[in-house]
């Protein structure tokens, strides 16, 4: 992951108490979250970021490499969608994606669009609020003596 994402500033964390700290001081456009993180405390973590006001919108990619973690497909379909209940924007087990140029683009791609996502999204919000902030100024102006 750390190749496919070079040149995006990038944090690591090696438990939930770390990422809760990391994610209180600084603003992250996404979250990318290995299921086995911290002994597998990726489902309270995600939970965590989703109550922090600062984060219910941004995205969060759960990742699986299944590597020395033999799991049926039964069970990474089970997590893929509880990850998603939870509001995760995604879910990539990394056993479908070659260790190669073009599996690291592939990845790549997904993590770019749902941070370009995030960023149209909060723009979009943005303009939205300004938007609505100038109408309701409009609405209280009082009628222009004519």
């Amino acid at each position: 992951m750390e190749r496919v994402l070079a040149g995006h500033d990038l944090v690591f964390v090696r438990n939930r108490t770390q990422a809760m700290e990391h994610l209180e001081k600084e603003t992250f456009g996404m979250v990318l979250l290995g299921v086995h993180f911290d002994e597998s405390q990726m489902f309270n973590l995600l939970g965590d970021i989703r109550l922090h006001s600062k984060y219910r919108k941004v995205p969060i990619l759960v990742v699986l490499l299944r590597g020395r973690f033999p799991m049926s497909d039964v069970t990474v379909e089970a997590l893929d969608h509880a990850a998603k209940a939870m509001t995760a924007n995604g879910f990539l087990d990394l056993d479908h994606f070659a260790d190669d140029e073009e599996g690291n683009a592939r990845i790549r791609r997904i993590v770019d669009y749902l941070i370009l996502i995030n960023g149209d999204l909060q723009h979009i919000a943005r303009e939205l609020k300004d938007e609505t902030i100038i109408s309701l100024v409009e609405r209280r102006r009082p009628p222009s003596a004519g």
